[in-house]
């Protein structure tokens, strides 16, 4: 199915989402939508699929130009979007969630057996791995998307828009979604809208780019002709050597404000000793699995240890709980914002008093004048784009869920601060905000303990990195000495030299 994109503004209010944006989604094609947050990307895709209608301008289907006016009629021109936050029943099985709403039923009962022989015949016919039977809550993130692809192909979908398909996905994960999506356009000719703020998934799958910048058009063409220099410099107007903040190691005097020795918890990890000093980044290192968030969670309380020392400015910590780290000066923000780091059905002020603010609070008394004031300016320091603190934080982009809680637990003024994935999930110029923000706390005396997946990341932000693999701590790297293809090549247990010798 080939897409035009003509002439197509959407505005929210007096907020303008898109504005006179076009251009032509070819047939068979896999093409990629990027930009930052609130660049339109998302509405956009919304807008093809039917779930949004443009305030002007139209959607072109196979030369039909009328754009879709509900979900139910786009599916019925085959198109189908495919959104970050999957729409599932959990509790039935997979054969179920694809047939949903078209149940065979004989005399008024359904027809379990049915839904299941064309489910298999269906999986079959498009080279899918998933068992019919299986209860959806019980499969990865990445199965469950396989599952949205199967319902919409099972409704004769020619077009599918993959809207952040990769944010919650393992690199194997990401490579059977990947193979899917390709064999799809390949052999069945579907064309796929994939919409992303991972660069390097981008021109891995995407054979054509549109770029767009504050709802408006930047460019569209071959993702060949791109590197992931120029896309962001498309995206962001500026270069990406401009996205990290200049290093400022720390001085030979500085304290260490953290330090473990011989730290275990089988099987996640064994005999860890790192150290971290004030106003220093270091960064861990390794695959998923490899121990590096357990490791986090276990400084932080949220774990207790088997055996070993933790010690913050020299003096040993027992056993201790969250709390009893909170009083010890430290701050953990975890991996996953939504299930671990945020009540998203509670406003923003909600959110970053819930762990502070116990000065403003005597006898039990909430001084609300003053609360307010120190939760705004939080979110003014943090540059947060919400209407006010009282905002939901589940109606916010996912840069600003992270902004806020990186308020909640910045607003405690740790001496110490743990980060578990801090910028999953959002796009690369809210990364940049938080690099900056991560930049200053050190300048500021705070001891940094970063994981990371993204080795760049790492690489761009860090005065030193230790290397995990499989529990263990496998090495250490200084400012002079890091490097990614290095790291990377540790992190898998593989030498440089042997991997260059293979090819």
């Amino acid at each position: 199915m080939q897409i035009v994109v003509d002439d197509v503004s959407k505005h929210f209010g007096g907020t303008i989402a898109l504005q006179n944006v076009s251009f032509v989604v070819r047939s068979g094609s896999i093409h990629g939508l990027v930009g930052e947050n609130g660049a339109g990307k998302s509405t956009l895709g919304r807008l093809i699929g039917g779930i949004l209608q443009p305030s002007g301008g139209r959607v072109i289907y196979d030369g039909v130009g009328a754009t879709a006016s509900s979900p139910r009629e786009a599916i019925d021109r085959g198109i189908a979007v495919v959104q970050q936050e999957l729409v599932l029943c959990q509790e039935l099985t997979v054969a179920d969630n694809v047939y949903l709403g078209r149940e065979r039923a004989t005399l008024g009962f359904l027809r379990d057996s049915a839904n299941l022989r064309n489910f298999d015949e269906l999986r079959d016919q498009f080279g899918f791995h998933l068992d019919g039977r299986a209860i959806v809550a019980s499969l990865s993130i990445a199965d469950q998307q396989q599952v949205e692809i199967l319902k919409a192909l099972s409704r004769n979908a020619r077009l599918i828009v993959l809207d952040e398909p990769t944010s919650s996905l393992t690199p194997t994960e990401i490579e059977r979604l990947h193979a899917v999506v390709k064999r799809l356009a390949k052999d069945r000719g579907t064309t796929f809208i994939y919409v992303s703020h991972f660069i390097d998934h981008i021109l891995t799958i995407c054979d054509t780019l549109t770029i767009l910048r504050n709802g408006t058009h930047v460019q569209t063409g071959p993702t060949d002709d791109q590197s992931a220099e120029s896309l962001v410099s498309a995206m962001l107007g500026r270069e990406l050597s401009d996205i990290y903040p200049p290093k400022k190691p720390p001085s030979a005097a500085s304290a260490v404000k953290l330090s473990t020795h011989g730290l275990t918890r089988k099987p996640a990890f064994e005999d860890i000793n790192i150290h971290v000093k004030a106003g220093e980044i270091v960064g861990i290192a390794g695959l998923v699995g490899s121990g590096r968030t357990e490791v986090l969670r276990c400084i932080f309380g949220a774990d207790a240890s088997q055996r070993g020392a933790l010690a913050i400015d020299g003096s040993p910590v027992g056993r201790h709980s969250p709390i009893m780290a909170i009083h010890h000066g430290l701050a953990m923000v975890p991996e996953s914002r939504r299930t671990q780091g945020l009540f998203l059905d509670h406003s923003i002020a909600e959110n970053i008093a819930l762990v502070n603010f116990g000065e403003l609070r005597p006898f039990g008394f909430i001084n609300r004048t003053k609360e307010g004031e120190k939760i705004r300016k939080w979110a003014d320091s943090l540059n947060m784009k919400c209407p006010s603190t009282e905002a939901l934080v589940s109606s916010l982009s996912g840069g600003n869920q992270q902004k806020v809680l990186f308020a909640k637990w910045l607003a405690a003024n740790p001496s110490i601060v743990l980060l578990d994935e801090p910028t999953r999930g959002v796009d690369i110029g809210a990364k940049s905000e938080i690099y900056n923000l991560v930049a200053g706390l050190a300048e500021r005396g705070i001891a940094v303990l970063i994981v990371s997946s993204e080795l760049e990341e790492l690489v761009g932000l860090c005065h030193r990195i230790y290397i995990m693999r499989e529990g263990r701590l496998i090495g250490e790297r200084s400012l002079d000495e890091i490097e990614i293809g290095e790291i990377l090549h540790a992190s898998l247990g593989v030498s440089e030299s042997r991997s260059n010798s293979n090819g």
